[in-house]
Protein backbone atom coordinates (compact mmCIF):
# COMPACT_ATOMS: atom_id res chain seq x y z
CA UNK A 1 0.00 0.00 0.00
CA UNK A 2 3.16 2.24 0.61
CA UNK A 3 3.54 2.49 -3.46
CA UNK A 4 2.35 5.82 -4.03
CA UNK A 5 4.12 7.53 -1.20
CA UNK A 6 6.27 9.79 -2.12
CA UNK A 7 9.77 10.27 -1.12
CA UNK A 8 9.30 13.39 1.45
CA UNK A 9 7.11 10.76 3.27
CA UNK A 10 10.07 8.59 3.78
CA UNK A 11 12.71 11.17 4.38
CA UNK A 12 9.90 12.30 7.35
CA UNK A 13 10.25 8.54 8.50
CA UNK A 14 13.91 8.52 8.68
CA UNK A 15 14.42 11.65 10.48
CA UNK A 16 11.47 10.86 13.48
CA UNK A 17 12.39 10.25 16.60
CA UNK A 18 10.17 8.96 19.62
CA UNK A 19 8.02 11.45 21.39
CA UNK A 20 8.24 8.89 24.37
CA UNK A 21 9.79 10.00 27.76
CA UNK A 22 12.63 8.17 28.53
CA UNK A 23 12.91 5.25 29.94
CA UNK A 24 12.38 5.45 34.51
CA UNK A 25 15.13 5.64 36.32
CA UNK A 26 15.12 2.40 38.08
CA UNK A 27 18.52 0.19 38.24
CA UNK A 28 17.32 -2.88 36.16
CA UNK A 29 18.14 -6.64 37.91
CA UNK A 30 19.63 -7.12 34.35
CA UNK A 31 20.64 -5.58 31.00
CA UNK A 32 20.10 -7.25 27.28
CA UNK A 33 21.83 -5.38 24.46
CA UNK A 34 20.13 -6.33 20.95
CA UNK A 35 22.10 -4.62 18.15
CA UNK A 36 20.67 -3.94 14.17
CA UNK A 37 23.37 -6.08 11.85
CA UNK A 38 24.36 -3.75 9.33
CA UNK A 39 23.29 -3.98 5.69
CA UNK A 40 21.20 -7.38 6.59
CA UNK A 41 17.99 -6.27 8.44
CA UNK A 42 18.42 -8.33 10.95
CA UNK A 43 18.72 -8.46 15.04
CA UNK A 44 21.96 -9.87 16.22
CA UNK A 45 20.09 -11.59 18.64
CA UNK A 46 17.28 -13.64 18.27
CA UNK A 47 16.23 -15.16 21.15
CA UNK A 48 16.68 -14.58 24.87
CA UNK A 49 15.06 -15.51 28.31
CA UNK A 50 13.98 -13.64 31.46
CA UNK A 51 12.45 -14.77 34.56
CA UNK A 52 9.09 -13.24 35.59
CA UNK A 53 8.74 -10.35 37.62
CA UNK A 54 12.28 -9.07 36.58
CA UNK A 55 12.93 -5.82 36.04
CA UNK A 56 14.86 -5.88 32.52
CA UNK A 57 16.62 -3.23 30.37
CA UNK A 58 17.05 -3.77 26.78
CA UNK A 59 19.44 -1.19 24.76
CA UNK A 60 18.94 -1.40 21.32
CA UNK A 61 22.50 0.05 19.16
CA UNK A 62 21.71 0.48 16.07
CA UNK A 63 25.25 0.86 13.47
CA UNK A 64 23.36 0.17 10.29
CA UNK A 65 22.27 3.16 8.03
CA UNK A 66 18.09 2.97 8.27
CA UNK A 67 16.12 3.85 11.42
CA UNK A 68 15.12 1.22 13.61
CA UNK A 69 13.14 -0.11 16.90
CA UNK A 70 12.59 -2.76 18.95
CA UNK A 71 8.94 -3.89 19.98
CA UNK A 72 8.20 -6.00 22.39
CA UNK A 73 4.71 -8.02 22.20
CA UNK A 74 2.36 -10.20 24.49
CA UNK A 75 2.11 -13.83 23.71
CA UNK A 76 -0.88 -14.64 21.70
CA UNK A 77 -3.85 -16.30 22.31
CA UNK A 78 -2.44 -19.76 21.84
CA UNK A 79 0.69 -19.12 23.81
CA UNK A 80 2.87 -19.34 20.56
CA UNK A 81 5.36 -16.76 18.50
CA UNK A 82 4.30 -15.02 15.68
CA UNK A 83 7.13 -13.15 15.60
CA UNK A 84 5.27 -9.87 15.66
CA UNK A 85 3.24 -10.58 12.86
CA UNK A 86 0.10 -8.76 14.29
CA UNK A 87 1.76 -5.69 15.67
CA UNK A 88 3.75 -5.26 12.03
CA UNK A 89 -0.08 -5.45 10.44
CA UNK A 90 -1.27 -3.28 13.03
CA UNK A 91 1.07 -0.80 11.99
CA UNK A 92 0.96 -1.17 8.34
CA UNK A 93 -3.16 -0.36 8.89
CA UNK A 94 -1.85 3.14 10.83
CA UNK A 95 -0.95 4.18 6.90
CA UNK A 96 0.14 8.14 7.40
CA UNK A 97 -0.84 8.04 10.89
CA UNK A 98 2.10 5.85 11.78
CA UNK A 99 5.03 8.57 11.02
CA UNK A 100 3.46 10.53 14.04
CA UNK A 101 3.43 7.70 16.28
CA UNK A 102 6.94 6.47 15.62
CA UNK A 103 5.04 3.24 13.76
CA UNK A 104 4.24 2.15 17.37
CA UNK A 105 0.55 1.01 17.49
CA UNK A 106 0.00 2.09 21.61
CA UNK A 107 -3.52 1.03 21.86
CA UNK A 108 -3.06 -2.81 20.57
CA UNK A 109 -3.71 -5.01 23.57
CA UNK A 110 -0.36 -7.03 22.55
CA UNK A 111 1.58 -3.80 23.29
CA UNK A 112 4.12 -4.33 26.19
CA UNK A 113 7.41 -1.85 25.92
CA UNK A 114 9.09 -0.24 23.25
CA UNK A 115 12.26 1.52 22.79
CA UNK A 116 11.73 4.96 20.50
CA UNK A 117 12.91 5.34 16.55
CA UNK A 118 16.42 4.78 16.96
CA UNK A 119 18.51 6.77 14.23
CA UNK A 120 21.35 5.41 12.44
CA UNK A 121 24.51 5.26 14.45
CA UNK A 122 22.64 5.95 17.73
CA UNK A 123 21.33 3.70 20.67
CA UNK A 124 18.25 3.60 22.44
CA UNK A 125 16.91 1.68 25.94
CA UNK A 126 13.28 0.65 27.58
CA UNK A 127 13.01 -0.51 30.65
CA UNK A 128 9.93 -2.80 32.31
CA UNK A 129 9.08 -5.34 34.14
CA UNK A 130 8.77 -8.80 32.85
CA UNK A 131 5.04 -10.35 33.25
CA UNK A 132 4.16 -12.90 35.03
CA UNK A 133 2.72 -14.87 32.56
CA UNK A 134 5.43 -17.45 31.50
CA UNK A 135 6.02 -18.07 27.35
CA UNK A 136 7.30 -16.44 24.22
CA UNK A 137 7.57 -12.61 23.80
CA UNK A 138 7.84 -11.80 20.41
CA UNK A 139 10.21 -8.67 19.58
CA UNK A 140 10.04 -7.13 16.19
CA UNK A 141 11.16 -3.79 14.40
CA UNK A 142 7.80 -1.90 13.41
CA UNK A 143 9.33 0.38 10.86
CA UNK A 144 7.89 -0.69 7.53
CA UNK A 145 8.89 -3.39 5.96
CA UNK A 146 11.50 -4.60 8.14
CA UNK A 147 9.62 -6.86 10.60
CA UNK A 148 9.58 -9.89 8.34
CA UNK A 149 13.43 -10.45 8.85
CA UNK A 150 14.11 -8.39 12.38
CA UNK A 151 12.27 -10.21 14.88
CA UNK A 152 12.91 -12.44 17.82
CA UNK A 153 11.48 -13.54 20.93
CA UNK A 154 11.79 -12.96 24.50
CA UNK A 155 10.71 -16.24 26.39
CA UNK A 156 10.04 -15.32 30.08
CA UNK A 157 10.36 -18.89 31.92
CA UNK A 158 11.21 -19.61 35.67
CA UNK A 159 13.91 -21.58 34.99
CA UNK A 160 15.73 -19.18 32.40
CA UNK A 161 18.89 -19.83 30.71
CA UNK A 162 21.79 -17.61 30.40
CA UNK A 163 22.00 -18.63 26.61
CA UNK A 164 20.51 -17.20 23.71
CA UNK A 165 20.44 -17.61 20.07
CA UNK A 166 20.35 -21.21 20.45
CA UNK A 167 20.42 -23.10 17.58
CA UNK A 168 21.33 -27.34 16.98
CA UNK A 169 22.28 -29.48 13.83
CA UNK A 170 20.87 -33.47 13.87
CA UNK A 171 23.06 -35.46 12.17
CA UNK A 172 22.99 -39.65 11.61
CA UNK A 173 26.37 -41.22 11.88
CA UNK A 174 28.25 -44.12 13.73
CA UNK A 175 30.81 -42.69 15.71
CA UNK A 176 33.49 -44.34 18.37
CA UNK A 177 34.74 -41.01 19.00
CA UNK A 178 33.75 -37.24 18.40
CA UNK A 179 33.53 -36.03 14.89
CA UNK A 180 34.69 -33.05 12.80
CA UNK A 181 31.27 -31.71 12.83
CA UNK A 182 31.87 -28.77 10.23
CA UNK A 183 32.57 -31.88 7.85
CA UNK A 184 29.22 -33.49 8.17
CA UNK A 185 25.67 -33.11 6.51
CA UNK A 186 23.18 -32.28 8.97
CA UNK A 187 19.69 -34.30 8.66
CA UNK A 188 17.82 -31.16 10.53
CA UNK A 189 18.86 -27.95 12.37
CA UNK A 190 16.71 -25.77 14.19
CA UNK A 191 16.13 -23.13 17.11
CA UNK A 192 15.94 -23.85 20.84
CA UNK A 193 14.15 -20.79 21.85
CA UNK A 194 14.34 -21.55 25.96
CA UNK A 195 17.97 -21.54 25.95
CA UNK A 196 18.41 -25.36 27.25
CA UNK A 197 20.59 -28.16 25.37
CA UNK A 198 17.90 -30.81 24.29
CA UNK A 199 18.84 -34.31 22.63
CA UNK A 200 15.50 -35.33 20.54
CA UNK A 201 16.83 -37.99 19.14
CA UNK A 202 13.84 -37.67 16.44
CA UNK A 203 12.53 -41.24 17.37
CA UNK A 204 16.46 -42.57 16.91
CA UNK A 205 17.51 -44.62 19.45
CA UNK A 206 21.31 -45.11 18.21
CA UNK A 207 23.44 -43.88 15.83
CA UNK A 208 23.11 -40.14 16.14
CA UNK A 209 24.27 -36.37 17.04
CA UNK A 210 24.20 -33.21 17.84
CA UNK A 211 25.87 -29.82 17.69
CA UNK A 212 24.66 -27.04 19.75
CA UNK A 213 25.80 -23.30 18.87
CA UNK A 214 24.70 -20.17 20.72
CA UNK A 215 25.77 -17.70 22.98
CA UNK A 216 26.45 -17.27 26.78
CA UNK A 217 25.56 -13.99 28.60
CA UNK A 218 28.72 -13.76 31.19
CA UNK A 219 27.19 -11.70 34.22
CA UNK A 220 30.92 -10.34 35.51
CA UNK A 221 34.59 -11.18 35.02
CA UNK A 222 35.95 -13.99 36.42
CA UNK A 223 36.69 -17.82 36.66
CA UNK A 224 33.81 -20.34 35.44
CA UNK A 225 33.24 -23.37 35.65
CA UNK A 226 31.49 -25.37 32.98
CA UNK A 227 30.44 -29.40 33.50
CA UNK A 228 30.19 -32.18 31.28
CA UNK A 229 28.64 -35.59 31.28
CA UNK A 230 27.56 -37.20 28.17
CA UNK A 231 26.41 -40.79 27.56
CA UNK A 232 28.34 -41.40 25.15
CA UNK A 233 30.74 -38.46 23.81
CA UNK A 234 30.34 -34.81 24.03
CA UNK A 235 33.01 -31.65 23.70
CA UNK A 236 32.28 -27.99 25.20
CA UNK A 237 33.47 -25.24 23.53
CA UNK A 238 33.18 -21.39 25.14
CA UNK A 239 35.06 -18.52 23.23
CA UNK A 240 36.10 -20.59 20.85
CA UNK A 241 38.26 -22.75 23.60
CA UNK A 242 37.84 -26.00 24.73
CA UNK A 243 36.87 -26.22 27.94
CA UNK A 244 35.60 -29.96 28.62
CA UNK A 245 36.26 -33.12 26.29
CA UNK A 246 34.75 -36.46 26.85
CA UNK A 247 35.41 -38.31 24.26
CA UNK A 248 35.24 -41.61 23.63
CA UNK A 249 31.83 -44.47 24.22
CA UNK A 250 32.61 -44.29 28.30
CA UNK A 251 29.14 -44.04 29.85
CA UNK A 252 27.92 -41.40 32.39
CA UNK A 253 31.39 -39.86 33.65
CA UNK A 254 31.08 -36.23 34.89
CA UNK A 255 33.82 -34.27 33.52
CA UNK A 256 34.63 -30.62 34.27
CA UNK A 257 37.17 -27.69 33.05
CA UNK A 258 37.94 -24.08 34.19
CA UNK A 259 37.85 -20.89 31.91
CA UNK A 260 38.33 -17.43 32.62
CA UNK A 261 35.43 -15.14 30.86
CA UNK A 262 34.72 -11.40 30.55
CA UNK A 263 31.50 -9.65 30.77
CA UNK A 264 29.16 -9.94 27.90
CA UNK A 265 28.05 -12.35 25.46
CA UNK A 266 30.75 -15.34 24.23
CA UNK A 267 29.98 -17.97 22.21
CA UNK A 268 29.41 -21.54 23.41
CA UNK A 269 29.18 -24.70 21.50
CA UNK A 270 28.62 -28.41 22.45
CA UNK A 271 29.10 -31.62 20.38
CA UNK A 272 27.27 -34.75 21.39
CA UNK A 273 27.28 -38.56 20.06
CA UNK A 274 25.53 -41.22 20.99
CA UNK A 275 26.38 -44.71 19.38
CA UNK A 276 24.44 -47.22 20.97
CA UNK A 277 22.73 -47.92 24.26
CA UNK A 278 21.31 -45.13 26.58
CA UNK A 279 21.74 -41.60 25.53
CA UNK A 280 22.11 -38.59 27.83
CA UNK A 281 23.39 -35.06 27.77
CA UNK A 282 24.14 -33.18 30.99
CA UNK A 283 26.26 -29.64 30.20
CA UNK A 284 25.81 -26.75 33.70
CA UNK A 285 28.22 -24.31 34.57
CA UNK A 286 28.86 -22.34 37.97
CA UNK A 287 30.93 -18.55 38.50
CA UNK A 288 31.39 -16.52 41.38
CA UNK A 289 27.65 -15.76 43.04
CA UNK A 290 26.26 -18.13 42.01
CA UNK A 291 25.88 -22.38 42.45
CA UNK A 292 26.18 -24.91 39.49
CA UNK A 293 23.40 -24.77 37.11
CA UNK A 294 21.91 -26.98 34.27
CA UNK A 295 22.13 -25.89 30.56
CA UNK A 296 20.31 -28.31 29.41
CA UNK A 297 15.96 -29.15 29.82
CA UNK A 298 16.40 -32.07 31.75
CA UNK A 299 18.73 -34.12 34.52
CA UNK A 300 20.66 -36.84 33.55
CA UNK A 301 19.80 -39.98 33.90
CA UNK A 302 22.55 -41.21 36.36
CA UNK A 303 23.83 -40.54 39.53
CA UNK A 304 24.44 -36.49 39.43
CA UNK A 305 21.80 -34.67 40.26
CA UNK A 306 21.26 -30.93 39.04
CA UNK A 307 21.96 -28.38 42.26
CA UNK A 308 18.77 -26.87 43.72
CA UNK A 309 17.77 -23.14 42.08
CA UNK A 310 19.57 -20.70 44.42
CA UNK A 311 17.42 -18.47 46.59
CA UNK A 312 18.90 -15.13 46.39
CA UNK A 313 18.35 -12.83 49.67
CA UNK A 314 18.85 -9.58 49.32
CA UNK A 315 18.50 -5.88 50.85
CA UNK A 316 15.47 -3.38 49.99
CA UNK A 317 16.64 -0.49 48.25
CA UNK A 318 17.02 1.62 51.26
CA UNK A 319 17.64 -1.11 54.16
CA UNK A 320 20.01 -3.81 55.33
CA UNK A 321 18.99 -7.40 55.98
CA UNK A 322 19.90 -9.36 58.24
CA UNK A 323 20.99 -13.12 58.00
CA UNK A 324 20.98 -14.99 61.01
CA UNK A 325 22.58 -18.80 60.31
CA UNK A 326 25.45 -20.80 59.59
CA UNK A 327 28.16 -18.81 57.71
CA UNK A 328 31.23 -20.84 56.06
CA UNK A 329 34.07 -19.30 58.42
CA UNK A 330 31.82 -16.69 60.28
CA UNK A 331 30.63 -19.64 62.97
CA UNK A 332 27.70 -21.29 63.71
CA UNK A 333 26.18 -18.01 65.61
CA UNK A 334 26.64 -15.70 62.51
CA UNK A 335 24.77 -12.81 62.04
CA UNK A 336 25.25 -11.77 58.22
CA UNK A 337 24.49 -8.13 57.03
CA UNK A 338 23.66 -7.37 53.59
CA UNK A 339 23.60 -3.69 52.98
CA UNK A 340 21.64 -1.66 50.18
CA UNK A 341 24.52 -0.41 48.57
CA UNK A 342 26.26 -3.49 47.69
CA UNK A 343 28.61 -4.51 50.50
CA UNK A 344 28.40 -7.11 53.28
CA UNK A 345 29.31 -8.45 56.56
CA UNK A 346 29.15 -11.65 58.86
CA UNK A 347 29.70 -11.22 62.53
CA UNK A 348 31.12 -14.06 64.57
CA UNK A 349 28.90 -14.05 67.72
CA UNK A 350 30.28 -16.46 69.09
CA UNK A 351 33.60 -14.61 69.89
CA UNK A 352 32.76 -10.96 68.75
CA UNK A 353 34.78 -10.19 65.74
CA UNK A 354 33.91 -8.79 62.40
CA UNK A 355 34.60 -12.24 60.27
CA UNK A 356 34.24 -11.32 56.66
CA UNK A 357 33.12 -8.79 54.41
CA UNK A 358 32.17 -8.84 50.66
CA UNK A 359 30.92 -7.13 47.24
CA UNK A 360 27.90 -8.17 45.53
CA UNK A 361 25.25 -10.74 46.00
CA UNK A 362 24.65 -11.17 49.75
CA UNK A 363 23.56 -14.40 50.56
CA UNK A 364 21.88 -17.84 48.27
CA UNK A 365 19.22 -18.90 51.32
CA UNK A 366 18.22 -22.28 49.92
CA UNK A 367 20.44 -24.47 51.78
CA UNK A 368 18.87 -23.11 55.24
CA UNK A 369 15.60 -22.28 53.51
CA UNK A 370 13.35 -24.36 55.63
CA UNK A 371 14.74 -24.60 59.26
CA UNK A 372 18.43 -24.44 59.82
CA UNK A 373 19.02 -26.75 57.15
CA UNK A 374 22.04 -28.89 56.75
CA UNK A 375 26.13 -27.37 57.33
CA UNK A 376 27.45 -23.91 56.00
CA UNK A 377 26.67 -21.85 53.40
CA UNK A 378 29.63 -19.00 51.67
CA UNK A 379 28.74 -15.68 50.95
CA UNK A 380 27.48 -15.73 47.42
CA UNK A 381 29.38 -12.27 46.63
CA UNK A 382 32.54 -11.54 45.10
CA UNK A 383 35.78 -10.54 46.71
CA UNK A 384 35.32 -11.75 50.65
CA UNK A 385 37.57 -10.66 52.81
CA UNK A 386 38.12 -13.00 56.28
CA UNK A 387 39.71 -11.42 59.59
CA UNK A 388 41.57 -13.54 61.68
CA UNK A 389 40.12 -15.87 64.10
CA UNK A 390 39.77 -15.06 67.60
CA UNK A 391 38.67 -12.04 69.47
CA UNK A 392 39.24 -8.60 68.17
CA UNK A 393 39.60 -7.30 71.60
CA UNK A 394 41.97 -8.47 74.04
CA UNK A 395 44.21 -7.12 77.28
CA UNK A 396 48.05 -7.46 76.33
CA UNK A 397 51.11 -6.90 78.63
CA UNK A 398 52.22 -4.46 75.87
CA UNK A 399 50.95 -3.47 72.44
CA UNK A 400 53.54 -6.21 70.87
CA UNK A 401 52.74 -9.22 73.29
CA UNK A 402 51.57 -12.64 71.59
CA UNK A 403 47.57 -12.31 70.83
CA UNK A 404 45.46 -14.73 72.87
CA UNK A 405 44.99 -18.52 71.58
CA UNK A 406 41.81 -18.48 70.04
CA UNK A 407 38.65 -19.92 71.05
CA UNK A 408 35.47 -21.65 69.65
CA UNK A 409 33.57 -19.43 71.92
CA UNK A 410 34.98 -15.58 74.07
CA UNK A 411 35.07 -16.87 77.58
CA UNK A 412 35.96 -13.23 78.63
CA UNK A 413 33.46 -11.48 76.29
CA UNK A 414 29.64 -11.86 76.49
CA UNK A 415 27.66 -10.86 73.60
CA UNK A 416 24.62 -8.39 74.17
CA UNK A 417 22.16 -8.16 70.56
CA UNK A 418 22.31 -5.28 68.33
CA UNK A 419 19.77 -2.49 67.86
CA UNK A 420 18.38 -1.20 64.23
CA UNK A 421 19.34 2.30 62.83
CA UNK A 422 16.76 3.96 60.52
CA UNK A 423 17.94 1.92 58.03
CA UNK A 424 17.88 -1.40 59.37
CA UNK A 425 21.83 -1.30 59.97
CA UNK A 426 22.91 -3.16 62.83
CA UNK A 427 25.13 -2.17 65.72
CA UNK A 428 26.62 -5.18 67.43
CA UNK A 429 26.51 -5.06 71.35
CA UNK A 430 29.38 -6.78 73.60
CA UNK A 431 30.33 -6.40 76.96
CA UNK A 432 34.12 -7.14 78.99
CA UNK A 433 32.90 -7.27 82.52
CA UNK A 434 30.96 -3.92 82.79
CA UNK A 435 32.77 -2.60 79.88
CA UNK A 436 30.19 -2.28 77.34
CA UNK A 437 31.43 -1.75 73.32
CA UNK A 438 28.97 -0.38 70.42
CA UNK A 439 30.01 -2.12 66.82
CA UNK A 440 27.98 0.09 64.27
CA UNK A 441 29.16 -0.54 60.59
CA UNK A 442 27.64 1.69 57.09
CA UNK A 443 29.26 1.47 53.51
CA UNK A 444 29.87 5.28 53.11
CA UNK A 445 30.77 6.62 49.20
CA UNK A 446 33.18 8.93 47.98
CA UNK A 447 33.51 9.88 44.53
CA UNK A 448 36.18 7.19 43.72
CA UNK A 449 34.93 4.34 46.04
CA UNK A 450 32.68 2.55 48.53
CA UNK A 451 34.02 1.78 51.50
CA UNK A 452 33.08 0.32 54.99
CA UNK A 453 33.35 2.35 57.71
CA UNK A 454 33.39 1.08 61.25
CA UNK A 455 32.56 3.01 64.24
CA UNK A 456 33.30 1.37 67.99
CA UNK A 457 32.39 2.68 70.71
CA UNK A 458 34.38 1.07 74.36
CA UNK A 459 32.25 2.73 77.70
CA UNK A 460 34.56 1.73 81.22
CA UNK A 461 31.48 1.80 83.14
CA UNK A 462 34.01 1.04 85.61
CA UNK A 463 35.64 -1.53 84.35
CA UNK A 464 39.25 -2.09 84.41
CA UNK A 465 40.84 -1.92 80.88
CA UNK A 466 44.51 -1.32 81.48
CA UNK A 467 46.32 -2.62 78.17
CA UNK A 468 43.52 -3.11 75.57
CA UNK A 469 44.40 -3.33 72.55
CA UNK A 470 41.80 -4.21 69.40
CA UNK A 471 43.41 -5.92 66.74
CA UNK A 472 41.78 -4.35 63.09
CA UNK A 473 43.47 -7.07 60.73
CA UNK A 474 46.48 -9.72 59.52
CA UNK A 475 48.98 -9.54 56.99
CA UNK A 476 49.49 -5.72 57.26
CA UNK A 477 51.93 -3.60 54.89
CA UNK A 478 51.77 -0.01 55.35
CA UNK A 479 51.86 2.19 52.75
CA UNK A 480 51.07 6.48 52.93
CA UNK A 481 47.26 6.18 52.37
CA UNK A 482 47.06 3.54 54.76
CA UNK A 483 47.26 0.04 55.93
CA UNK A 484 47.07 -2.80 53.06
CA UNK A 485 45.66 -5.86 54.76
CA UNK A 486 46.76 -9.69 52.85
CA UNK A 487 47.17 -7.55 49.59
CA UNK A 488 43.42 -6.91 49.46
CA UNK A 489 41.92 -4.61 51.72
CA UNK A 490 42.36 -1.08 52.48
CA UNK A 491 42.33 -0.22 56.08
CA UNK A 492 42.25 3.84 56.76
CA UNK A 493 42.39 5.10 60.80
CA UNK A 494 41.06 7.64 61.12
CA UNK A 495 43.00 9.93 63.88
CA UNK A 496 44.10 7.54 66.35
CA UNK A 497 47.46 5.51 67.17
CA UNK A 498 47.59 2.34 64.97
CA UNK A 499 51.03 -0.03 65.27
CA UNK A 500 51.67 -2.68 63.02
CA UNK A 501 53.03 -5.41 64.33
CA UNK A 502 55.51 -7.82 62.60
CA UNK A 503 54.84 -11.27 62.93
CA UNK A 504 56.79 -14.36 61.07
CA UNK A 505 55.73 -18.33 59.91
CA UNK A 506 52.63 -16.84 57.68
CA UNK A 507 53.38 -15.11 54.66
CA UNK A 508 49.76 -14.25 54.65
CA UNK A 509 50.00 -12.99 58.07
CA UNK A 510 53.09 -10.75 58.64
CA UNK A 511 51.60 -8.33 60.45
CA UNK A 512 48.71 -7.71 63.08
CA UNK A 513 47.09 -4.26 62.63
CA UNK A 514 46.30 -3.17 66.14
CA UNK A 515 45.30 -0.16 67.68
CA UNK A 516 45.58 0.62 71.95
CA UNK A 517 42.20 1.34 73.45
CA UNK A 518 42.98 5.50 75.46
CA UNK A 519 40.38 6.57 77.41
CA UNK A 520 39.03 9.50 77.82
CA UNK A 521 36.58 10.07 80.65
CA UNK A 522 35.56 6.60 80.44
CA UNK A 523 35.37 6.81 77.00
CA UNK A 524 37.06 5.61 73.49
CA UNK A 525 36.15 5.74 70.19
CA UNK A 526 38.03 3.76 66.87
CA UNK A 527 36.94 4.66 63.27
CA UNK A 528 38.48 2.98 60.32
CA UNK A 529 37.13 2.25 57.20
CA UNK A 530 37.71 -0.49 55.07
CA UNK A 531 37.91 -0.96 50.58
CA UNK A 532 38.86 -3.19 48.29
CA UNK A 533 42.34 -2.24 46.28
Amino acid sequence: MFKNLSSKFFMVCFLSTNLLSKSPAVKPDRTVEISAMVAQMKFDRASFSVKPGEIIRITLKNPDDLPHNLVVCKPTKDNKNDKGKEIADAVIDLGLDGVLQNWIPEKHSRLLAHTKMVNPKEEGSVTFVVPNKEGPYPYVCTFPGHAQMMNGVMVVTKNASPLSDLRYRYYHGSWEKLPQWDKLDSESNGTLEDGFLSIDSKGRKDNFGFLFEGKIEVPKDGDYEFYLQSDDGSELYVGGRRVVVSGGVDGMLKKQGKIKLKKGLVSFRVGFFDKDGPEDLYVGWKGTGFVEQALTKAKPKGKTKTPPEPIFIEPLPEEAVIYRNFIDRAGPRAIGVGYAEGLNLAFDANVMRLAIIWRGRFMNGQRHWTGRGQGFQAPAGDDAFYFPNGASFAKLDNISSSWPPEESRASGIRFGGYRFDEKHRPSFIYYIGKARITDYAKPVRTDSDLSLVREITIEQNGENLEGLVFRAGIGTVERKEGFVLANQVLCKVDRIEAVMVQKSGNTRADGDLRIPVRLTNGKAEIRLSYSWI
